[in-house]
């Protein structure tokens, strides 16, 4: 059976414990890494084990973080070898209010805003096609 990988950044303990059982319900094949700090996050997707994956990862990732910012995690995204970029379908998964319409200009590589907590039904609605 072949794993399914899921990155979520965000600093807040008590929604990555969500996410992560949420995620584990909606796909039993998953493998889901947490990380609290965007910058472990950041150093994970350059390790090697993630380039020499197949299929396409999953990254949710917060906006609101003390140390970075989604938006600064996303401009040091970009700086990666485009292999590497190539490998993701990242969602900002956040509790703000806001639209985001610069950002969803300025950050194209987003797939969609999805609003906390994730729930299984918003994982049903993506298109979660890891063989793409």
């Amino acid at each position: 059976m072949k794993v399914h990988d899921y990155i979520i950044v965000d600093d807040d303990p008590t929604n990555n414990i969500i996410c992560k059982l949420v995620i584990e319900k909606f796909d039993s094949n998953a493998r889901v890494q947490v990380f609290q700090k965007p910058e472990q996050g950041l150093a994970y997707l350059q390790s090697p084990l993630k380039n020499e994956s197949t299929s396409k990862i999953v990254l949710f990732l917060d906006v609101n973080m003390p140390t970075m910012t989604g938006w600064d995690f996303l401009d040091e995204f970009k700086k990666l070898d485009k292999s590497i970029r190539n490998k993701f379908r990242i969602y900002i998964l956040t509790s703000a209010i806001e639209d985001f319409d610069e950002e969803k200009i300025k950050y194209p590589m987003v797939k969609a805003f999805l609003s906390k907590p994730l729930r299984k039904a918003t994982l049903q609605e993506l298109d979660l096609n890891f063989s793409s």
